[in-house]
């Protein structure tokens, strides 16, 4: 049985939610980088989503201390530093309110549950950053989010680039539906 790869970035220098396509097609990310080596974490757009607005809530819940003490990562970094890229299934956000510093370790989903597991590696990784790089990541992430294709003010649906019809008006206006 292998050996699970588990990557501790410990307090990254940079930490971004990125996306890649056009709206409709675009898929998503957050890319993170340490001296010890950089993460690219790929995800759904509600998960994108979902982790902001963790993050917002968390960072307006717990109010930041005024002398916070040294971070120390969960583990020690041993060797040259290490690139990991994946899909992520299981994504979990925790706080220190010690150090002021919000921890993200997200698990790659195909060997969750798997029988077939014990022949595969499992990949995790987590990185921990500052609040105020985590209140511009989840701002950078709504903004990403919500630069996608406009939504229906009527049924709700998204409005594709070449038109939209609207079960709402009962399908005869192509037109007239506002953009906004």
């Amino acid at each position: 049985m292998p050996e699970d790869q588990r990557v501790d970035l410990g307090l990254v220098d940079s930490i971004k939610a990125e996306t890649v396509g056009e709206p409709g097609q675009r898929t998503f990310n957050i890319n993170a980088r340490s001296s010890r080596g950089q993460a690219i974490v790929w995800m759904e757009k509600d998960q994108l989503l979902q982790l902001a607005l963790a993050i917002r809530q968390l960072s307006e819940d717990q109010e930041a201390t005024d002398s916070p003490v040294a971070f120390i990562p969960e583990y020690a970094h041993t060797g040259d530093p290490v690139t990991v890229e994946f899909k992520a299934g299981d994504m979990r956000l925790r706080y220190d309110g010690a150090s002021d510093v919000f921890t993200m370790e997200a698990t790659d989903p195909s060997s969750e549950g798997d029988d077939d597991s014990e022949e595969e590696e499992q990949v995790a990784v987590q990185f921990s950053f500052k609040r105020s790089a985590a209140v511009a990541m989840a701002e950078e992430a709504q903004e990403i989010v919500a630069a996608g294709r406009p939504i229906c003010p009527y049924c709700h649906n998204v409005i594709e680039p070449d038109g939209h019809v609207c079960p709402k008006t009962n399908g005869h206006s192509k037109t007239g539906i506002p953009a906004e």
